[in-house]
């Protein structure tokens, strides 16, 4: 079928697909770019369905954090391989989702895939899109926005890994909180806490916790003839190293590891205290 080449242009700038491809949809499209078009994101679909069940540990960080440093976000766009996380089509789609998190202030993945992009589509189209242009498994990742007195960012230099505090009691014009910000965040990144205290850590998770070492240390023989308050004292000791383990305000500090995170903060001249952290992960 005969049509101009404008319209094999147009199409071609609106998919960002290989020109065979866009000739094909548009002769099996009469030469209807619309039509076109709409055959070819379900096509794309279809290609997302296909590729979903592989694993997509590689992919890249987003992050933002304005000019006066109170709104930051975080987001992870995740992938197959290495080149594609570093394709130019991958990283300008993962920076328009860091930008779309800090404006539409998403509560769950599935606002966040219905929000829309400055084309105008959703985010959940645009994964599609960039499926159908890339033919790889690519997904949405974690997320995180906070608002706050100062919010600080770290992003590991290989873009697969990035943490963000939420600091009450100063801003970021203080070159201490920045530092302090920072060095949290580099902290949390290599320390991976789950909950920010102790009265936050989930009380199912504390009392399976120490159900299993309570039925652990009364099968072992040596423990027999031990009193049960003898018992609770020894799993109770085992319970505060494992808070001490998942809570970042009770963690030894990375860079001092005298000092827990709490007392660090205190002692860091910032005049800062944690009220939120993120850590973010491709492939999480």
């Amino acid at each position: 079928m005969a049509f101009d080449s404008e319209k094999l242009r147009d199409l071609r700038d609106r998919t960002g697909l290989p020109m065979m491809e866009c000739k094909k949809a548009l002769e099996e499209a009469g030469g209807n770019i619309d039509k076109a078009v709409e055959n070819l994101r379900k096509a794309g679909a279809k290609a997302q369905a296909k590729l979903a069940g592989r694993a997509a540990h590689q992919g890249r960080i987003g992050s933002r954090v304005s000019e006066d440093g109170r709104i930051g976000a975080l987001v992870a766009l995740c992938c197959e391989t290495e080149p594609v996380a570093n394709n130019e089509k991958f990283k300008d789609f993962v920076e328009q989702l860091a930008d779309v998190v800090v404006r539409e202030k998403p509560a769950d993945a599935e606002s966040l895939g219905a929000a829309a992009l400055p084309s105008g589509e959703s985010v959940a189209h645009g994964v599609t899109q960039l499926v159908n242009q890339l033919r790889e498994n690519i997904s949405l990742g974690g997320f995180a926005r906070f608002e706050a007195d100062a919010v600080v960012q770290y992003v590991h230099f290989d873009q697969k890994k990035a943490a963000m505090v939420a600091l009450k009691g100063n801003s970021v014009s203080d070159p201490k909180v920045v530092e302090t910000g920072k060095d949290l965040c580099m902290h949390i990144v290599f320390n991976r806490p789950q909950s920010l205290s102790r009265e936050s850590i989930d009380p199912t998770l504390l009392a399976k916790e120490k159900e299993i070492r309570l039925a652990a240390i009364q099968s072992d023989p040596k423990n027999a003839k031990k009193p049960p308050q003898v018992l609770d004292k020894i799993v109770e000791g085992q319970m505060n190293k494992f808070v001490q383990e998942v809570a970042l305000l009770e963690q030894p500090f990375v860079k001092n590891d005298k000092l827990s995170v709490q007392k660090h903060v205190a002692q860091s001249g910032a005049g800062v205290t944690i009220e939120e952290f993120a850590y973010i992960a491709t492939g999480q």
